[in-house]
């Protein structure tokens, strides 16, 4: 099939956007991220494809994706593939930074990043491959493919979110899909500019919210991917992380979301119609939003889903379970908390 971007996006687009919608955006301390302005009426890139049969498409797009795709399994959609068209040269470096923080790992630098990646020749061209993994708590390993393509100051990127098993499932599928890929210029160009963001919370810019955290949660850094991060230990060895994040869209809905998060804690996918076993209405500032709530062995997940304006924000707090137990009325009491102006 064929996809050209719609002319109904809004001016300006952080790069983050693109990156997780998959792709993943957010403000935090010393986070700087790339903005693209895209025209009302778009005449930019488009891309075509052949889908492998063990795919399916998302059919809601955020930011610039040209793109959006999930592996189809047993226990519904996994992963998350994208394809995403910049009018100009990306910086490797950049993007890798803004997936590595997702899974809470240090930056990356020329030497480091080298350590990682390879130049893979794929069809009649050649993609800069870099793959990040990070074992997560239930000893699964999450893993983010990125593929690179670049050709006269375009640059196309295709991620790929999953745990590691999945993804080397499915390697052989993506490199056909890349190899499928037809890329079209467009006709405008794509501006990066880099602005200088406040600290979250930030109470003067729209749309963000101010919330109050016990006074115990110690403030850890934020990344480019959290608008903001907190600890939460006993003293004793035993820690929760808590984090807000906000994206375009729906990030792939609420179960793909969901399976991500329980295979955070060790616990098994679910299909659709088991989601109730795990999630509730709750009202977050007046608004109607979604509490999830998790136990494994080991460790525990609350969390709370909101959409407001076509945008999603996720407050989550994961970690050892007996703690999440004592730690359960203070998130709470957070929730209650936020307040978006």
């Amino acid at each position: 099939m064929s996809f050209s971007l719609s002319n109904t996006f809004s001016q300006t687009i952080a790069l983050l956007t693109a990156v997780c919608c998959l792709m993943l955006f957010s403000c935090g301390e010393e986070a700087e991220i790339r903005s693209y302005e895209i025209p009302s009426e778009y005449t930019g890139p488009v891309v075509s494809w052949d889908l492998p049969e063990e795919w399916g498409e998302n059919p809601d797009l955020s930011g610039p994706m040209a793109g959006s795709f999930h592996v189809k399994t047993d226990l519904g959609p996994m992963g998350r593939i994208g394809v995403m068209p910049f009018r100009e040269t990306v910086s490797s470096v950049d993007v890798a930074n803004m997936f590595s923080m997702e899974l809470g790992q240090t930056s990356l630098n020329e030497d480091s990043l080298k350590e990682i990646s390879e130049i893979k020749k794929i069809g009649d061209r050649e993609f800069e491959w870099i793959r990040l993994s990070d074992k997560g708590n239930d000893g699964t390993t999450r893993t983010i493919l990125l593929a690179l393509y670049r050709n006269k100051g375009e640059t196309w990127l295709f991620p790929f979110i999953g745990d590691r098993d999945l993804i080397r499932e499915q390697e052989k599928n993506f490199e056909s899909f890349l190899a499928s890929t037809t890329l079209r210029a467009g006709q405008v160009e794509i501006r990066a500019k880099t602005p200088t963001l406040p600290p979250p919370p930030p109470q003067d810019v729209k749309g963000a919210p101010t919330w109050e955290i016990p006074k115990h949660w110690v403030k850890t850094s934020a990344s480019s991917m959290r608008l903001a991060s907190y600890e939460v230990s006993d003293g004793n060895g035993s820690k929760l992380d808590f984090s807000v994040t906000s994206f375009p869209g729906d990030v792939g809905g609420t179960l793909a979301n969901v399976n991500r998060w329980l295979g955070q804690i060790g616990i098994d996918p679910v299909k659709e119609a088991d989601l109730e076993k795990y999630i509730s209405p709750i009202i977050l500032d007046e608004k109607d939003a979604q509490l999830v709530v998790a136990e494994g062995e080991k460790d525990s997940l609350f969390a709370a889903i909101l959409m407001i304006d076509d945008r999603s924000w996720f407050f989550k707090i994961t970690g050892n379970r007996e703690l999440a137990k004592v730690e359960k009325s203070n998130f709470l009491s957070f929730l209650n908390s936020v307040c978006f102006h």
